[in-house]
């Protein structure tokens, strides 16, 4: 009886071992610095009755914490969001490259009814966390 709690103990204490392992690279991704994403509010670049222009800039943060380089030639995620509650999820539009400055530009849509939200995203890579823009909510009252 002795043998069998032990080896059950040891095989627990050996599962919660590698449960904390599998944990590690998740609080790892939080410790890691994100890009600045600098946006223009689209309702300032009206194109035409229900389109809009939205620009921005990602930039990096240098190792110094002083000089920023840009997020030059890289992909930029535009997503949308078309429900208010926080079950529906945010779906990946479109991929927009930024230029040699890191800017980006791209056309952003309201609906005849309802309420679309839009951001942007940059996955994480080269040392840095998953970064997300501003909310931006287009709408016709």
């Amino acid at each position: 009886m002795r043998i069998i709690r032990t080896v059950i103990a040891g095989l627990l204490a050996a599962l919660l071992g590698l449960s904390a392992f599998a944990a590690a690279p998740v609080q790892a991704d939080q410790a890691l610095p994100k890009r600045t994403i600098t946006e223009e509010p689209p309702g300032d670049h009206q194109i035409n009755f229900n389109t809009f222009k939205l620009k921005g800039s990602v930039l990096e943060l240098q190792a110094d914490g002083v000089t920023y380089l840009a997020y030059a030639a890289q992909k930029v995620q535009l997503q949308k969001k078309s429900c208010p509650q926080q079950s529906c999820h945010w779906k990946t539009v479109d991929q927009v490259t930024t230029d040699a400055a890191g800017k980006y530009k791209t056309k952003i849509f309201a609906p005849r009814t309802g309420r679309w939200k839009w951001r942007v995203k940059v996955k994480a890579s080269n040392g840095y966390a998953t970064t997300k823009g501003e909310i931006w909510t287009l709408f016709f009252s």
